[in-house]
């Protein structure tokens, strides 16, 4: 398939194919923190086949690197400017799972069960999927919001354990719209990032192979304790996007923020948590510039007082 060559073009196409979009969409509503400016088109593919198109579809329009893909928006601030390259949502794609331990014959000697999961499923979905089944490993899941897909990306985590500690292979669309599998021996998970092996960013996460391991009902619910006691000291209620920074290596962000007097700091609609410094949560009718000044001045008082650079954790648009 050739790629739209304008605009009005690509939205022809996209109707032909049945492929749902909207245009001139406030970025609010695809953010848990609840601001962002607007974006000029957004697409919704359902599946790999669809997301496949609109790859082909897109590449006469823009450059494949300006593509801008969004999972839940959990981590994710737009900023007032307007978006005017297509963004592509995972907001309606495949959040399927499927029970593929029969072709990891090796697994099965262990107790260990491979499932293959869509990208747009939610962290809160497959952990009440293992625990129904009884299968222990992504019990860090809890309190972690947003999609698998863009968890894979980011490799989200705690201290215990990160997504990257249970991969065992992904299916991607790279920058053409072809289908790979990547194996975990091609997978350079670190902290916060995943790097493949002769691959660059510009991939799509299409299903994502977890292994979990079988286990019991008890030790599953004490695992999952754990991390309940854990994320009672986070803002869970409040609109934000999850820790800000990267905590620097053998430290805490949230421990330095709060030690250099940030802790519930405002300004306009947004506010440092008292609850955790490393939050900043949208009270209410909060901008994007409000956040950025925040983390701004955070990021330079670091640097200053302390000689910490602070790296956002957060992807801004």
């Amino acid at each position: 398939m050739n790629g739209a060559k304008t605009k009005e073009d690509l939205l022809k196409k996209l109707k032909e194919l049945s492929i749902d979009f909207m245009e001139n969409q406030n970025m609010a509503s695809y953010s848990s923190i609840k601001t962002g400016g607007k974006a000029d088109l957004i697409l919704f593919p359902k599946n790999e086949a669809e997301l496949g198109l609109i790859i082909k579809l897109t590449e006469g329009v823009i450059s494949e690197c300006f593509r801008y893909v969004v999972g839940g928006g959990t981590n994710t601030l737009f900023k007032e400017e307007r978006i005017c390259v297509p963004v592509i949502s995972f907001k309606k794609f495949d959040s399927s799972f499927l029970d593929v331990s029969e072709d990891y014959q090796n697994y099965k000697k262990c107790g260990d069960k491979i499932l293959r999961f869509g990208a747009g499923i939610n962290l809160s979905k497959i952990l009440n999927y293992s625990i129904r089944h009884n299968l222990s490993g992504c019990e860090f899941f809890y309190g972690i919001p947003g999609t698998l897909g863009g968890a894979v990306k980011m490799n989200a985590g705690s201290k215990e354990s990160s997504v990257g500690n249970i991969v065992e292979a992904i299916d991607i669309l790279d920058s053409n719209g072809s289908k790979r599998t990547v194996q975990k021996k091609d997978m350079n998970f670190s902290y916060r990032s995943l790097n493949i092996n002769g691959i660059k960013d510009n991939y799509f996460i299409t299903s994502v192979y977890l292994k979990l391991k079988e286990s019991s009902k008890a030790e599953i619910a004490e695992n999952i304790k754990i991390f309940k006691e854990r994320k009672s000291g986070q803002p869970l209620g409040e609109y934000s996007l999850g820790c800000i920074f990267k905590n620097p290596e053998g430290s805490s962000a949230g421990k330095i923020i709060e030690e250099m007097g940030f802790k519930g700091v405002s300004f306009g609609g947004a506010s440092v948590s008292k609850k955790h410094a490393n939050f900043i949560i949208n009270k209410g009718g909060a901008k994007p510039s409000d956040i950025m000044f925040l983390i701004d001045n955070i990021r330079e008082k670091a640097l200053e007082s302390r000689g910490i650079k602070l790296d956002t954790e957060i992807k801004i648009v």
